[in-house]
């Protein structure tokens, strides 16, 4: 598969036992409220993530999924967006938004670069770092684009044994314009525990997701915890654009 969006990272293990080991950018700068919310979905995907084709456990992919789900319950203004591809070519480095709502990731990057960039497709050069994607921005206010000017933190989550990649971190302390503002995170920010009956027991002391939504902005999201409408699996995660 070509990688148009420059990731390196899957935050994918093989199906068989992997290390423990806490993989860090940097000390983690974000506020109470949003580590809390952002750690519900890394525990929770931690401990039962989403299984690949080949029995690989996309643990960062999951949580992308549940993200997706919910800005999309939320009509694409929740402050956490998964996956918003940046062109680094402009500076500050652009949001690749959607023409008809700004506030939602575009869904198709070869589309939108056949379209918009200088000799389409055959004109993109893919791997150079064009374009990248992080794995969570927060803005500021989620009725705007995740422009510079809007963005709180830009937040790489990391799946041990996921590698730190310095080209990575570099490219989102450009897009945030201030390094202060990129974090990482991971199962070892968050305290999490791969212990099943833990997880069982997490889920269902879980308010209902309508209940949660209901929550969202006015208690700062800390009503979400895990789970989508009915309570039912969140959707297939997409696999990165081919």
């Amino acid at each position: 598969m070509t990688d148009y969006a420059q990731e390196s990272g899957t935050g994918s293990t093989g199906p068989g036992a992997g290390t423990t080991n806490t993989v860090r950018l940097r000390p983690n700068a974000l506020d109470p409220k949003d580590r809390q919310f952002l750690c519900s979905a890394i525990c929770k995907c931690n401990a039962t993530p989403s299984i690949g084709i080949s029995g690989q456990r996309l643990k960062q992919q999951c949580v992308s999924g549940r993200l997706r789900a919910m800005d999309s319950v939320v009509d694409h203004q929740s402050p956490y967006k998964p996956e918003v591809n940046y062109d680094m070519t402009q500076d500050p480095p652009t949001p690749i938004m959607d023409s008809a709502v700004i506030t939602k990731a575009h869904d198709w990057l070869p589309g939108w670069i056949q379209k918009y960039w200088p000799g389409g497709l055959s004109g993109y050069t893919p791997r150079v770092g064009n374009i990248r994607r992080p794995d969570v921005v927060i803005v500021n206010d989620p009725s705007l684009p995740p422009t510079q000017d809007n963005l709180k933190n830009v937040v790489e989550l990391k799946f041990p044994p996921d590698a730190i990649d310095l080209k990575q971190q570099a490219a989102y302390e450009e897009i945030a314009g201030d390094p202060s503002k990129v974090a990482t995170m991971g199962p070892g920010d968050c305290g999490c525990s791969d212990d099943k009956s833990q997880e069982d027991s997490e889920t269902s002391s879980a308010p209902s997701f309508a209940s949660q939504i209901g929550k969202l902005f006015s208690q700062g999201l800390n009503g979400y915890v895990h789970g989508t409408p009915g309570g039912m699996p969140p959707p297939p995660v997409p696999l990165p654009v081919p």
